[in-house]
């Protein structure tokens, strides 16, 4: 017998069911995704599913691009608009850690504990950090690091975000915000941040960096 339609069903496109897989899979990791809780959690019917996707597989594909998309165009959007000026890119960069409100982080440490036991999902983040490793990589040679020593500075840049995100480290703003100036001059070799004394500071000058530039 055929399932009831729910009121529910008519709404639903697409992005409805990724947004519902998205939102599980962070709070829930990839094991709690099945058909029936995010029709559930959608209020509608399974067969409103079938009508967008062929099966669940197609649409954990989507949910892999949606990651690969949404966590990383903001830091793609935030150098672009920076120039070509290697500093203004870095403080870009560094203000989409700040201010999280389009990256996720508990987005990527989903997306890690998936890949490990998904061969496609493996495949996906590789390529996805690949492509921010890189970013990193011009950034550092537009701020006049060349060969070696831009792609080790990249990597130790995105190892050790990665790193910080993984083990959901629970500082306070305050104090991530006044370690910033030091990983800029670990980083980078340069200092003017070091002439910031509040957390107010660093927060104003890097945050108003990007708004100028935007």
């Amino acid at each position: 017998m055929a399932q009831p339609k729910k009121k529910a069903d008519r709404n639903l496109d697409r992005s409805s069911w990724v947004a519902a897989a998205r939102k599980t899979l962070i709070e829930k990791g990839i094991s709690g995704i099945s058909l029936r809780q995010l029709a559930e959690e959608l209020g509608a019917t399974t067969g409103a599913f079938y009508w967008q996707f062929g099966n669940l597989e197609e649409l954990l594909e989507e949910v892999r691009r949606d990651w690969a998309d949404r966590n990383t165009a903001p830091f793609t959007e935030a150098i672009e608009s920076a120039g070509d000026d290697g500093w203004q890119q870095y403080l870009a960069y560094v203000s989409v850690l700040l201010k999280e409100d389009q990256y996720v982080p508990a987005y990527d440490n989903a997306v890690r504990d998936w890949a490990h036991s998904s061969l496609r999902t493996a495949e996906v983040l590789r390529e996805t950090e690949a492509l921010r490793i890189e970013q990193l990589r011009r950034i550092f040679i537009a701020l006049g690091f060349e060969g070696r020593a831009a792609s080790v500075r990249a990597h130790v840049t995105y190892f050790s975000q990665t790193g910080y995100n993984a083990m959901q480290v629970t500082e306070p703003r305050e104090e991530r915000l006044l370690n910033v100036p030091y990983y800029a001059d670990v980083l980078t070799d340069r200092q003017d941040l070091l002439r910031l004394k509040t957390a107010q500071d660093v927060s104003n000058h890097i945050l108003a960096d990007k708004r100028a530039k935007s």
